[in-house]
This record gives structure tokens, C-alpha cells and sequence, in this order.
């Protein structure tokens, strides 16, 4: 992939020559002399066009890449540190993070070895033109896009970013399930043959190779596992192929809150069904209300975890643990209309066998599904 062209319009040189020339205009009409005024004026716009000439060179000087005349990738060292992960929105399929990015490389074309530390604006000097390539929606930078260059040549860039990433997510495992997202950041201008991405460490931890996060983060439900920052270019297709980086980190959820919220209630919902067993056979209608009424509250209860989830074509595992409840609870509701049915048709003997079996079978059954559930 060819880099983008620095090169420079000429036209803004010749829009500030005709303002200087109008600027002028006044100072001219005060000469008496026709001709002088003639000759003054062409002086003076020939001088802004030089001024202006001059400064434009001496920008586009500092365009000049002296790196992309080596004939090896040009070396980019990075370093990235995550300040913060606010949110991961499992609905929306993103996360929002805060992160600082340092940058260094080094330019013979900006060294001064007699001069002092400067501070150029980036867009002025030759960079890899940066950006975050899995970002969603509007990407904030909090730092001003200025580089600072020491008179060796070496080139520091530092930038802070805010906004929201995208990342897919596998919720086959919800609510016990561990997640991977990046941070992918790419060059716009340069191929993975032009440009090489180096993961650089602090001075003040050189075991911190490539990036860090912070200990302390805005996550009240996820718990950050393991973490790495390592070159790896970017392939949207198979046609681009640009040099790029990744701060890759594994978060798993926290399950607490899932257990006392959303799976203890539907384990009392469960066995709440399982008292029409003990009940007497006579009362039919005060065992079947027990068996039902579970059965509605499980179905508002999936309502509300489908709230917690996005629209899957496919099934979670609390989805599997919500539904087979479900299914148990309705078979509760037929062994008692069977038991009842038999007590009023003079068959006692076999209801109470209905009975004695469905006390032992539901409860291991469930315990089945509990552990499947916990384990996996």
C-alpha cells in the first residue's frame, strides 16, 4: 500500500500573495507616480509570494520523509495504557474506554543536534496516521495533536482517546461467560511492508511491554482476567492490509449478581410447585393454582431476562436453564391433574404412587439441571 501524498496545494500561496497585493492597494495610491505605483506593487506582491513560498517549503521540509527512503519498515515504538473501561454494553455489542497512547519514533529529517526540544503540530511532520479501526460512532481526543522532537530526531507523540468500540461478542455462555475485546488501532496511509509497530515499555516498569490497565475500573460486573499489547496489522479484507497494533484484554463476568437476582427467585419458583405433591388429593383446586400460578411467574421471569440480552438466534445457557424450569414446572402440573384424576376415580393407590414418585423424581431432576447449570 502507497502512502498518501503530503503534497500541498498551490493555491493557498497564491490567495495570500492577492491579499497582501489588496492590503497594499492604500499605500499605493498615495504615490504621485503612475508608474511608480505600477512598479511598487509588483515589488511587494512579488516579496509576499517569496514570503510566502519560502514558508510553505520550509513546512512541507518538515513533510519530507527521510523514513520513507529506507528501504525497511520504518520502526514505530508504542505504548498504550488503559486508564479506564467504563461499560461493557453486552446489549449494544460495545464497550467504552478511556486510553492513553504514547508514540516514538525517530526522524533524521527533524534532527537539530545544536538546538533545543521542540514542539511541532502533528499534522506538520511526517507520522503514521493513526486511528482506532473497531470504533463506534465519535472517538474524543483530550490531548492537542502536537509532537514534542529532541534535537536528536526522535519524535514523541502522546494522545489521550475516549469513546465507545465495538467488539462482537459469544454469549452462548451467559451469565458464566468470559469474553476477549480489543483495541485496534491501524495506519490509514502505510502497509504492513512500510511501517512496523514495536511494543515499547516505561522507563519507570520496563516489564510493562507493549501496554497496561489500570487495577481500578468503572466495571461493577466484569473482572478483568489477562491482558496484552502486541502488532498486529489490520485486515478488513483480504485486499488491505495495513500496519496496525492491539491491546487485547479477557474480562469475565461477575455471576453474583445473577445468582441472588434472577436464578435464586427461579429456583423458589421451582420448587414452590413441588408442594401439591404434599398437599391432600381432595384439594384439587388449591394443588393446580399452586402448579400454575408458578408457571406464569416463570414465564415473566424469561421476560425479564430477555431484557438483559440482545436479540440472539440463539440459545444461552440461562436461556436453557429458564426453559427446561419451565418444562419441569408443567410436568409438575401433569403428574398432579393425573394424580387428582385417579383420587377422583376411586384409584388411590396409584395417585399416591403419582405422588411418592413425582416428590423423589422432580427435585433430582432439577438438581440435575442446577449442577449442568453451575458446571457447565
Amino acid at each position: 500500500m502507497m502512502a498518501i501524498s503530503n503534497k500541498r496545494n498551490p493555491l493557498p500561496a497564491i490567495q495570500q500573495a492577492l491579499i497582501s497585493f489588496i492590503f497594499l492597494l492604500p499605500a499605493i495610491g498615495f504615490c504621485a507616480d503612475g508608474v511608480d505605483s505600477q512598479k511598487l506593487a509588483e515589488s511587494e506582491v512579488e516579496k509576499a509570494v517569496e514570503k510566502t513560498a519560502k514558508e510553505t517549503a520550509a513546512k512541507e521540509g518538515l513533510k519530507t520523509n527521510c523514513l520513507d527512503q529506507r528501504r525497511k519498515p520504518t520502526k514505530v515504538h508504542f505504548f498504550m495504557f488503559i486508564l479506564d473501561i467504563d461499560a461493557i454494553d453486552d446489549v449494544n455489542q460495545n464497550f467504552a474506554a478511556n486510553i492513553y497512547l504514547r508514540l516514538r519514533w525517530k526522524d533524521k529529517c527533524l534532527a537539530n543536534p545544536q538546538g533545543a526540544s521542540r514542539r511541532i503540530d502533528l499534522e506538520e511532520i511526517w507520522n503514521p496516521q493513526l486511528i482506532i479501526a473497531n470504533r463506534q460512532g465519535m472517538i474524543w481526543k483530550s490531548l492537542p495533536e502536537i509532537v514534542q522532537v529532541d534535537p536528536d530526531g526522535n519524535v514523541f507523540y502522546r494522545q489521550r482517546f475516549s469513546g465507545k468500540l465495538s467488539q462482537p461478542l459469544k454469549l452462548t455462555d451467559f451469565p458464566m461467560d468470559q469474553h476477549g475485546f480489543t483495541i485496534h488501532f491501524a495506519s490509514t496511509a502505510y502497509g504492513a511492508g512500510e511501517l512496523e509497530f514495536v511494543p515499547d515499555a516505561p522507563r519507570f516498569d520496563p516489564t510493562l511491554i507493549g501496554g497496561s490497565i489500570a487495577k481500578d475500573l468503572s466495571l461493577p460486573d466484569w473482572k478483568i482476567v489477562s491482558y496484552k499489547a502486541v502488532a498486529s496489522p489490520y485486515q478488513p479484507i483480504p485486499e488491505i492490509r495495513t500496519a496496525g497494533f492491539v491491546f487485547h484484554f479477557e474480562a469475565k463476568r461477575y455471576v453474583g449478581y445473577y445468582i441472588w437476582q434472577v436464578l435464586l427467585p427461579l429456583i423458589v419458583v421451582v420448587a414452590m410447585s413441588w408442594a401439591g405433591f404434599w398437599l391432600e388429593r381432595d384439594q384439587i383446586g388449591v394443588r393446580i393454582g399452586i402448579a400454575t400460578s408458578s408457571i406464569l411467574t416463570l414465564i415473566a421471569h424469561r421476560f425479564v431476562i430477555a431484557s438483559l440480552l440482545p436479540r440472539l438466534p440463539y440459545m444461552t445457557r440461562m436461556d436453557y436453564f429458564s426453559v427446561s424450569s419451565t418444562l419441569l414446572v408443567f410436568l409438575a402440573l401433569l403428574s398432579i391433574v393425573m394424580a387428582s384424576y385417579l383420587a377422583a376415580t376411586n384409584r388411590d393407590l396409584m395417585a399416591k404412587r403419582v405422588d411418592l414418585w413425582a416428590r423423589g423424581a422432580f427435585p433430582a431432576a432439577f438438581l440435575l439441571l442446577l449442577g449442568w447449570f453451575a458446571l457447565g
